[in-house]
């Protein structure tokens, strides 16, 4: 059937028969094929969609276009595959054999090889009134054509309104029976007009095809600058530029370009079609690990199966960073698991094995194991210092080894020059165990000793290029401790659609919630919090150093008057960080416990959380401790009261924390900065102050419950008081 309306149609009526089947969508260039697949799966409604597209570059690749699918779930499902010509011959037939149970509908471009007829059914699109030509798509477009369509095109071109079949003949050579099956071709793309004489059908598509002999013109650059010895990355400019079939020197030049510029994954793109592509494969996986790390991954495996087994095998998987292998987890353990079978030297098969260790950090029951397995292993080897630094990580994540303990190994494996990958993993050890290393510049390190000014710069800089998937766990983990609202939205936007690590995208959401609890959404960034925290209880990573998410949300369930619930989740911390035993989280779950508490006990608690903090570099968290305790003994001691507010203020300053030196000051002051609540936060702060529920000042103001909510939330904010039982403190103390 011919026409975009019929074709849509009958697209729809396929999806609401929910049986499988083939549909082809024709068109030449610029038809609207890719608009009707987008508008195949904006119908889809419940119905599972999955995407793929050809490649012409890797058209060579068995199952290239079937792995951009997998896995495929069962039942019914929707499959919309753009530019299918450029499919490999493996996926064509997979995908008709899909067809069975699936709607199929694939795009394909007329007029290229490899459009050939397909079984099921067809939708013809002509090409639209009002194009926009692409120059660059005409001409890969005409490099894929026989050198004869090739020809004509250019003859059709340089004649214009004269080109007359007879003419073109002549001009390029050919009989008069080639020149009419290239003139065909080409209005099968779409390129010259469909009746008459041949006439390009735009400008814009003749000079695209007059300039396609300049791939001829780069290739000869690129020879002549190679042999006269200039930068390679000036030759590789030119050989990607030319879509001419590589030489080995050629491929050469742009692995070398690759090691030594910043357009890596472009050169070892082009060069990944010319000889020695096993090779080429491994040194594109790795220069897609900081961009694209499921990608880099793929074409690992893509490398490791033209690979012989056994050494070639494993140093190719060993060229790939650690942290990489945090993603697209049963990818990565198949292909452990193969290249580990056929390798037998002592160093190769520790280092596979903190790479499979490191795979398993998201499976509560590898934790287990790789704690377990830390005693058995000795620091003997570089490699087994690398297997003892991913083993650290994992037990850090677990937190039921002694924070001290871990600590102590950490600072032995730093002190022997690990790689700087090996060395961000200690790091973050280390600061988990109120460890921090002192000699090592980190955002993460700045953070927890109170430099928030280093923090923020490195944390900037660190979003200011691309951040790779690896990176996002540790900038998660700063933002958390800096509560600095820019940055927290800097980084979500940095944030790919898709997250592939559970435990970096419950990170993620634990940063979501407290961005979402300062905008003053406190119920919103609840429900982030706690579910946040449920996926990393069920993935094993308890430690409540790097993962507060417990006390944040105690204290929004204080705020909101859930006094109950915010005790149980502070009692649950408290007992986590005291098995851990890093003083920063055991100071941190006292305060907020002791904020909860009334009378003696709440002293007792919160003064216990002094002496923990007395021993940690967590010097912003001792400021918040020296804020709580003196609000809290502002009614019994003045004087010991101003103490402790003078000391946040100052270790606030010092740390650069201008928010949380501004609280301090304003109770050394005695002012609750009235002038600051607006008239409703004011009504609703002086009735809280006198006991009342939210229920019962929504109802005396005749508002919403979530309007208290929010208005408690910002007054919380500006008077400087972190629970209920400070707020008639706050607002009527003289101070």
């Amino acid at each position: 059937m011919s026409g975009r309306a019929a074709g849509a149609e009958h697209l729809a009526t396929a999806l609401r028969a929910g049986v499988g089947s083939f549909v082809t969508v024709r068109g030449p260039m610029g038809s609207g094929k890719s608009e009707l697949l987008r508008g195949v799966a904006a119908q889809a409604g419940g119905v599972v969609v999955l995407r793929a597209s050809g490649d012409p570059a890797e058209r060579g690749w068995d199952y290239g276009v079937v792995e951009q699918l997998r896995p495929v779930p069962d039942g019914f499902v929707v499959v919309l595959v753009d530019d299918l010509q450029w499919a490999d011959p493996s996926s064509v037939r997979w995908l008709i054999g899909l067809a069975s149970r699936a709607l199929v509908v694939a795009a394909l471009r007329e007029g290229e090889p490899g459009a050939g007829a397909l079984p099921g059914s067809v939708v013809r699109l002509p090409a639209l009134p009002s194009v926009v030509w692409s120059a660059r798509r005409v001409a890969e477009c005409m490099r894929r054509q026989p050198e004869s369509v090739r020809d004509v095109a250019r003859a059709v071109a340089v004649l214009g309104r004269h080109a007359e079949v007879e003419l073109v003949s002549a001009l390029t050579g050919l009989d008069e029976g080639v020149c009419g099956s290239a003139v065909r071709t080409l209005r099968a793309l779409g390129f010259v007009t469909a009746q008459g004489r041949p006439q390009f059908v735009a400008q814009a598509v003749a000079d695209a095809v007059v300039l396609e002999s300049a791939d001829d013109c780069h290739r000869a650059a690129a020879v002549l600058l190679h042999e006269r010895g200039r930068p390679v990355a000036h030759v590789a400019d030119h050989l990607v530029a030319s879509g001419a079939p590589l030489d080995e020197w050629a491929v050469e030049v742009l692995r070398e370009a690759a090691r030594t510029g910043p357009n890596a994954v472009t050169y070892l793109r082009r060069a990944v079609v010319g000889p020695g592509r096993a090779a080429t494969l491994v040194d594109l996986a790795v220069a897609e690990c900081g961009t694209n790390t499921l990608l880099a991954l793929q074409h690992l495996c893509y490398a490791v199966e033209l690979l012989p087994a056994g050494r070639a095998r494993a140093e190719a998987v060993l060229k790939i960073p650690v942290t990489a292998l945090g993603t697209a987890l049963p990818l990565v353990r198949d292909v452990l698991d193969d290249v580990g079978r056929d390798v037998r030297e002592p160093d190769l098969v520790v280092r596979l094995e903190a790479r499979a260790r490191y795979a398993g950090h998201t499976d509560p029951s590898e934790l287990v194991d790789a704690t377990a397995r830390l005693k058995a292993v000795g620091p003997d080897s570089d490699a087994e210092r690398e297997l003892l630094a991913v083993l650290a990580h994992s037990a850090t994540l677990q937190a039921r080894t002694p924070a001290h303990e871990i600590a102590a190994l950490a600072e032995h494996l730093l002190a022997r020059s690990p790689t700087a990958e090996m060395t961000r993993l200690l790091v973050k050890v280390l600061c988990a165990a109120d460890s921090p290393p002192a000699a090592v510049t980190d955002g993460l390190v700045a953070a927890h000793v109170g430099d928030l000014a280093e923090a923020r710069r490195l944390t900037a800089r660190a979003l200011d290029g691309p951040v790779g998937q690896d990176a996002l766990l540790d900038l998660a983990a700063v933002a958390l401790k800096l509560q600095d609202e820019q940055l927290c939205a800097r980084l979500l936007a940095a944030v790919p659609s898709e997250v592939d690590n559970p435990g970096t995208a419950a990170a993620l959401d634990l940063v979501r919630g407290a961005d979402a609890a300062a905008r003053g959404d406190s119920p919103g960034g609840l429900r982030l919090l706690l579910d946040a925290g449920a996926r990393l209880d069920r993935l094993g990573w308890r430690n409540v150093v790097l993962f507060p998410w417990r006390t944040a949300a105690a204290r929004l369930h204080q705020q909101l008057g859930n006094v109950d619930a915010a005790r149980i989740l502070a009692e649950e911390n408290l007992e986590r960080a005291l098995e851990w035993g890093a003083p920063a989280g055991i100071g941190r779950a006292r305060r907020v416990l002791g904020g909860l508490t009334d009378g003696a006990e709440s002293l007792d608690l919160l003064q216990s959380a002094m002496d923990a903090l007395s021993q940690s570099a967590n010097r912003v968290e001792l400021a918040r401790t020296h804020l709580t305790l003196g609000l809290r003994l502002r009614e019994r001691s003045g004087p010991a009261a101003a103490a402790h507010l003078q000391a946040c203020h100052d270790i606030a300053l010092t740390c650069g924390d201008h928010r949380l030196a501004r609280q301090a000051a304003t109770h050394l002051r005695g002012d609750v900065r009235r002038a600051d609540l607006t008239r409703t936060e004011r009504k609703v702060v002086a009735l809280a102050a006198q006991g009342r529920s939210n229920q019962e000042i929504a109802e005396a103001l005749s508002v919403g419950t979530r309007t208290v909510e929010k208005h408690l939330t910002n007054s919380y904010r500006k008077l400087g008081v972190v629970s209920r039982a400070d707020l008639a403190s706050a607002f009527n103390h003289p101070f």
